[in-house]
């Protein structure tokens, strides 16, 4: 009885040792490209997205390479078919960002390179924002500080919480 009692702490060590080993496993397979299959949670997470998004229409104020230099990425669009590691936001939480709000984009360049940055809501017509971006751009010498430009709630990466 005595031995068994004596087993069951390095049982119980080899179970989680063995779990965190797996979870590892699929973190470095990710990270280097490999193809790992979906978790419940996570094709959960992908129907969620995929049942709320609306294709944005066109709208001629919205940045386009042509025009403008640069691109918008429709966050919602691809949250259909990647996992972010942070959830982005729901179509609620868009819904309540106002004038003076802050919210994170990502502008994409000629070069099809992402870069994130802060915008600051300038106006508000329905689903689409008058923003003025808030930093520099780290490459693209079209984006500087205090651009406006137009942009769908479809863009919104992140909305900074006060």
């Amino acid at each position: 009885m005595s031995y068994i009692i004596n087993i069951i702490p390095f049982i119980i060590i080899g179970i989680i040792l063995y779990f965190s080993l797996k979870k590892q496993k699929r973190k470095d397979d990710k990270y280097f490209g490999k193809e790992v299959p979906l978790t419940k949670k996570e094709i959960k997470i992908l129907n969620k997205y995929k049942a709320e998004y609306v294709e944005i229409q066109f709208d001629s104020r919205l940045p386009t390479f042509e025009k403008d230099g640069f691109e918008l990425v429709d966050i919602t669009k691809t949250a259909t078919e990647i996992i972010y590691d942070n959830p982005i936001p729901s179509k609620q939480e868009k819904k309540l960002v106002e004038k003076n709000c802050y919210v994170k984009l990502q502008f994409l360049d000629k070069d099809y390179d992402v870069e994130r940055m802060w915008v600051e809501i300038a106006e508000k017509d329905e689903d689409v924002f008058k923003g003025i971006l808030k930093n520099d751009s780290l490459s693209d010498n079209e984006l500087v500080s205090e651009k406006e430009f137009w942009f769908h709630s479809n863009h919104i990466f992140e909305i900074e919480n006060e």
